[in-house]
């Protein structure tokens, strides 16, 4: 019961101890308000922007975005990585293009995609594509190499048809690599979202920050700030407890 409630406890700690730490400085006035506003400000912008529908909309704009460009770079991801990763020929003839590729940092692609496609919603889903697709495609292939040999072999010995070692030996060894991979490719997607809004967007919490920004209102990009973090934090446990219960057969994974 005592871990228990050490372990309910001790995740908001911190967060408290820096709220409180936000009070006193914003009360005593050490910092201008121009710079960070009182949580009694954030509260109040918070509580407008839920009445009026600014938060829900901005959230919901920047949330669709980044699911529509995650799940072509879980399509796209796992059929490159599992063809990679079972023959040597693609990957040669894939490797050298997709690593060039993926040295290029996202914020370099955005002008010229921008270029290309404008600012509408296909620029923001290919540069978000870009950025997830990569960890997602390196990690399959990874789990993919890394399945032992002596799988194979047994495989061979039963008489299991290619097909079924395919889904009931590679891909059930695979899969902690391959939920690394998601799991990254989340966190990259969520992360390129708010990069692509906050250069060329009318919409979303990325935009909402810039727009902040151009207002001298503070408030208004903390909030944006901390409904990004809490979002993150969010879609990163959900996809942690998947993993969970998906490989709860593992040996250390905890249920």
């Amino acid at each position: 019961m005592k871990k228990s409630l050490v372990r309910l406890i001790l995740p908001i700690v911190l967060p408290l101890l820096i709220v409180l730490v936000w009070v006193y400085v914003t009360e005593k006035e050490f910092i201008g308000a121009y710079l960070i506003p009182s949580p009694l400000a954030v509260f109040n912008t918070i509580v407008l922007f839920i009445g009026d529908g600014t938060l829900l909309g901005d959230t919901w704009n920047s949330l669709s975005r980044m699911l529509q460009g995650f799940f072509l770079a879980v399509f796209f991801g796992l059929i490159f990585g599992v063809v990679m990763g079972l023959f040597t020929r693609f990957d040669r003839f894939f490797a050298g293009v997709f690593n060039a590729i993926r040295v290029i940092p996202p914020l370099a692609w955005i002008p010229i995609i921008i270029l290309w496609f404008g600012i509408g919603e296909t620029s923001k889903v290919i540069i978000i594509f870009k950025s997830a697709f990569f960890p997602i495609l390196l990690n399959t292939i990874q789990g993919i190499e890394g399945v032992p040999k002596g799988y194979f072999e047994v495989s061979k010995l039963m008489g299991v048809s290619k097909r079924k070692v395919l889904f009931s030996v590679i891909f059930p060894a695979a899969l902690p690599s391959i939920f690394v991979g998601l799991r990254l490719g989340l966190g990259a997607a969520w992360m390129a979202v708010v990069a692509a809004e906050l250069i060329a967007s009318d919409s979303g919490l990325g935009y909402r920050i810039t727009q902040g920004r151009e207002l001298s209102q503070p408030d208004v990009m903390v909030i944006g700030m901390a409904m990004i973090g809490l979002i993150g934090v969010s879609m990163d446990t959900f996809i942690t407890f998947i993993k969970k219960r998906v490989l709860s057969w593992q040996p250390g994974i905890k249920s």
